[in-house]
């Protein structure tokens, strides 16, 4: 018998067409741009600091004293909307990853009054968030990664696997010519790749676990207690206790250690289903009570709340309380905002635990 298919169209996944794009986003970029002048006119992102979606757009960052950079490029075009431009969120993620894999700056605690170059959230990087693996021990998944800013800093900082997802038409129109993009000069890198990923659809899900743990093996786990060893009360009353060496392995086959979401909540065309059911279970799919979920997210509309609600559903905030955009970049503060909110939360999460029956 063979898989469940997603009972959601990749239209209505995204909000957007599903066709793949013919010419290359490079092609588009570099040779003819009259193609998506009428696109880049009508499709406008709705951010408060990227407003043009036709030019690349360069992140820099500097960690340890080494500067590094990614820079994606960008295409209003019908055939990826919303998924071939830039928005806030994946900007403000990527300066979240930069953050925790960067020690404090010394200014942190002794100046006032901060700059960008300063700003630093202590219980972003609490004991017990993270675990006890190195960034580059770990492994990344992206969901809706669009032009893929996000996952390729993930790269940049040296996680061990980096897997970028979106639907197919995103995934060769733009992420995968990033990716090259960037590997430019490190062309035998393989740590870094752009799969397509429709949410809940079970066969796509299989072949994006069976990618990440190709790409980079899941390490064993393995842990050995002794039983009764923490327990003094019992070693005090009885002489014969256990003290078996016990030993627990698991491989987490097919599981991220970060999975990365960012923006995902869109407006329904008109008669569409909704894309919330599939978006969870795919999310499910790939979490387990180890696996640390970035989601960023802006309060547009009733379906913003909507999904966070559907996501405390089967998470624990782990971060509390929410980052917000001026948290991570003073640019999103009112007075630069010229009054207004900039309504962007960005959440860590782990799985619920589920009690064993007593």
């Amino acid at each position: 018998m063979g898989k469940k298919k997603s009972s959601v169209s990749s239209e209505a996944q995204r909000g957007r067409s599903s066709k793949v794009a013919t010419p290359s986003l490079s092609q588009r970029i570099n040779g003819s741009q009259e193609a998506s002048s009428s696109d880049a006119t009508t499709n406008r992102p709705r951010n408060h600091l990227i407003r043009d979606a036709t030019t690349p757009f360069t992140f820099c960052f500097s960690r340890f004293g080494s500067q590094s950079s990614v820079t994606v490029l960008q295409t209003a075009e019908e055939e990826t909307w919303p998924g071939g431009v830039l928005w806030d969120v994946g900007v403000l993620l990527a300066k979240l990853l930069v953050m925790i894999n960067s020690p404090p700056p010394s200014s942190a605690s002794s100046s006032s009054k901060k700059t960008k170059c300063d700003l630093f959230i202590p219980r972003l990087v609490a004991p017990g968030i993270w675990g006890t693996t190195t960034w580059k021990e770990r492994r990344i998944l992206e969901l809706g990664c669009g032009v893929g800013l996000t996952g390729l800093v993930a790269w940049k900082l040296g996680a061990r696997a980096v897997l970028l997802t979106d639907l197919e038409c995103v995934v060769n129109g733009v992420a995968k010519t990033n990716v090259e993009h960037n590997l430019t000069h490190t062309p035998s890198d393989k740590r870094i790749l752009a799969v397509p990923l429709c949410w809940g659809n079970e066969n796509d899900e299989d072949m994006v676990a069976h990618v990440l743990d190709k790409t980079a093996p899941p390490i064993v786990h393995s842990t050995s207690t002794i039983a009764g060893k923490n327990n003094r009360r019992s070693r005090k009353s009885s002489k014969n206790v256990s003290q078996e060496t016990v030993t627990d392995i698991s491989t987490r086959a097919g599981m991220p250690d970060v999975l990365l979401i960012g923006d995902v909540a869109y407006q329904q065309k008109p008669g569409a289903d909704s894309h919330f059911d599939a978006l969870i279970s795919t999310v499910l799919r790939f979490t387990d009570e180890h696996t640390v979920v970035m989601f960023g997210t802006r309060m547009r509309m009733p379906a913003s709340v909507d999904l966070l609600q559907t996501f405390r559903q089967h998470f624990d905030e782990v971060v509390e309380p929410p980052i917000e955009a001026h948290e991570v970049d003073i640019a999103f503060g009112v007075d630069a905002l010229g009054g207004k909110k900039h309504n962007i939360t960005i959440h860590i999460l782990k799985r619920k635990r589920i009690l064993a029956p007593t």
